[in-house]
């Protein structure tokens, strides 16, 4: 028995997300869902897959790849002590990220469109997000679904670096910086803006990161009831701290009100 694998078995996971477990060890180039389903029970739905792999997170590292239209799952190992946080959403956290009835991305609504509604966090737990009623939204299955899949193409420690900076500027022009040369929409900005601390006006900040040197480009498109922004970093320069940031923001300022 490998170490590995004794320390996987100090873990009690049980059904399914057992079988998983047992599935990724033996392939250590990692699967995608279909793949994992294939070989666990031909008959199980992709979406069960996917709630029975999240169950692992807790305990395992579990890193996610985009190769074009695949997510595919490598098991890294077990989840150093006090690496996840384990809360769990409790009835009154979900009844307050539910209680709008509408999808907080494409604006679906469960009456009129006849949706589900599934709790999710705003920022990953994997990026440092917590479990608590300003971290969490209600979103329709798809739109679930395609947030996790956006989010599993950013490297994990990459944005929990990003996130956890004390600039909101570096925060912003991190993520952007990410995502260099493409679309990202104005939520996962926002969601990066107020992590630390929360900002009244963050678009502000956008702003002031053209002010300092940043090509920012903007446009909107339509998503269901919505009409989203979008920005995109076309260049890169290092900022300086936020001290100095603010020093020059302010002086730019009030050379405008002159002018």
């Amino acid at each position: 028995m490998t170490n590995l694998t004794k320390e996987l078995t100090d873990v009690a996971v049980t059904g399914i997300a057992a079988k998983i477990l047992a599935v990724l060890q033996d392939h250590p180039e990692g699967m995608d869902i279909k793949e994992i389903a294939e070989i666990v029970t031909p008959d199980a739905f992709q979406q069960q897959f996917d709630r029975r792999l999240r169950e692992l997170d807790p305990h395992y590292v579990i890193a996610r790849h985009r190769i074009g239209k695949r997510t595919v799952y490598r098991l890294v190992g077990p989840r150093a002590a006090g690496g996840w946080d384990y809360e769990v959403i409790g009835k009154t956290l979900r009844a307050q990220a539910l209680k709008n009835g509408r999808c907080a991305m494409c604006g679906q609504t469960v009456a009129e469109d006849g949706v589900k509604l599934q709790v999710d966090h705003r920022i990953p737990r994997e990026w440092g997000g917590k479990t608590e009623a300003d971290n969490l939204i209600g979103l329709c299955s798809a739109c679930n679904e395609g947030k996790r899949n956006y989010f599993s193409t950013f490297n994990a420690a990459t944005m929990k670096e990003c996130i956890n900076h004390e600039s909101p500027h570096w925060r912003i022009a991190l993520l952007l910086k990410s995502k260099m040369l493409e679309w990202v929409d104005t939520d996962y900005i926002e969601f990066a803006a107020n992590f630390n601390d929360f900002q009244d006006d963050w678009q502000k900040r956008l702003r002031e990161l053209r002010d300092l040197g940043l090509i920012i480009k903007n446009q909107k498109i339509k998503r269901g009831r919505r009409t989203v922004s979008q920005y995109m970093l076309t260049n890169w320069k290092d900022l300086p701290p936020e001290e100095q940031v603010r020093r020059t923001i302010g002086a730019q300022e009030k050379t405008r009100k002159k002018a």
